[in-house]
């Protein structure tokens, strides 16, 4: 009995498992349909995976002003967003400058989890080459390294990439684990260039070990004259149950339902072989 209930776990964690993968596979492809490639050199907000709550492109303005907004080419005008279409945006970015930011997902971090790894998939696949796609730990100081680099998987940024850290906005008390006033101008140096992030942001950031990222801009194309349009404000940090939790939990889940079928199995075939040997008896 232990060796088929071991089985049908099993079982049914392999079918939940390929069931994900096919999903995920789906996804993937379907991000990759003609009509939702941006044009070469250019960066279309519009084919960001859809979240019903990411402010990445709207119909009724231009997407945050995180690069240059440019006039990208659109396959056919009349499928352009401000004539109610939704291929091809208002404004579009330079491919250069949007795959060099360390934050340009921002824009969809109040989506689900789900929806969030399918944007990163997304971005790096268009992005193969960008610094965003993995942190590097090893300009921080011994007493964080660590710690930081094991709490930001369990958090959920399975990738460790820039953008899920960054936008998270949390040092999960790794600062303070015996770290000297020196480690701490490390780990505030380490921050500005990880999250593109001013002087002033990261030391508020080690003093309240949370922070927020505004929209990545180039500080020599700002001037006092034309600074650029912000975009949206900072979201919420949200608390979901972690990637491992959910994982867990899933597994509980399925742990259950295959005790329960288990159950009703043997019920059913105790009874079936009751009455069996009833009526072979009554001959």
């Amino acid at each position: 009995m232990g060796l088929q209930y071991h089985s049908l776990i099993t079982s049914t964690v392999v079918v939940y498992i390929f069931v994900l993968k096919t999903r995920a596979d789906r996804g993937f492809n379907a991000a990759l349909l003609p009509r939702q490639t941006s044009a070469p050199g250019f960066v279309d907000p519009v084919i960001v995976p859809a979240c019903p709550s990411n402010t990445c492109w709207q119909y009724s303005g231009p997407p945050p002003e995180i690069c240059p907004l440019v006039d990208g080419p659109c396959p056919d005008n009349s499928d352009a967003s401000d004539n109610g279409g939704s291929t091809c945006g208002m404004k579009q970015y330079t491919r250069d400058c949007y795959c060099n930011l360390k934050t340009g997902l921002r824009c969809a971090w109040s989506c689900s989890w789900t929806s969030w790894w399918d944007t990163e998939d997304w971005f790096a696949s268009l992005c193969p080459d960008s610094p965003a796609l993995k942190l590097d730990f090893s300009g921080l100081p011994n007493c964080a390294r660590q710690c930081l680099d094991d709490a930001i998987f369990e958090y959920g940024c399975l990738t460790q990439s820039s953008n899920c850290f960054c936008a998270r906005g949390d040092l999960f008390g790794c600062h303070e684990k015996s770290c000297s006033a020196g480690d701490w101008v490390q780990i505030e140096n380490w921050l500005r260039d990880a999250c593109s992030l001013d002087a002033e942001k990261a030391k508020m950031a080690l003093e309240q070990g949370t922070f927020t990222i505004g929209d990545e801009t180039d500080a020599d194309e700002v001037t006092e004259t034309a600074a650029r349009v912000s975009g949206p404000p900072s979201l919420p940090p949200r608390e979901p149950p972690t990637w491992d939790e959910s994982f867990i939990f899933a597994i509980l889940a399925l742990t259950v339902l295959g005790g329960l079928g288990l159950w009703i199995y043997t019920c059913v075939a105790g009874r079936q072989r009751r009455i069996w040997q009833r009526e072979h008896r009554a001959y």
